[in-house]
């Protein structure tokens, strides 16, 4: 999750419910359940892979990537992110991007 922070200012999540995207979207073929980009940033910090609330996923890919549109240029003074674990695996996050567009 994205939050605005700033000691004279009250923290606040930009990101929440704005539009996100995802370089895939994992599907579970047997039930149906997807695992869309907007699950990324709904404001829910505890989900997971098996049961709802669910989590974003992509396919599994050699390069997948996450991203949110703020909307609107905004300065970011920090970044919080929440990984999960699914059968024992642990997400890595190796690179984070901030790009104004």
């Amino acid at each position: 999750m994205l939050f605005v922070v700033n000691s004279a200012v009250q923290t606040k999540n930009v990101e929440l419910n704005q539009p996100a995207y995802q370089s895939s979207t994992h599907r579970i073929h047997t039930t149906g359940v997807e695992f869309p980009a907007r699950y990324g940033n709904d404001g829910r910090r505890h989900t997971t892979y098996s049961s709802s609330p669910y989590c974003a996923v992509t396919s599994s890919e050699a390069n997948p990537w996450w991203a949110v549109d703020l909307g609107q240029p905004t300065t970011v003074y920090r970044v919080d992110l929440t990984s999960s674990s699914h059968i024992g695996r642990k997400t890595t996050i190796t690179r984070l991007y901030l790009l104004h567009l």
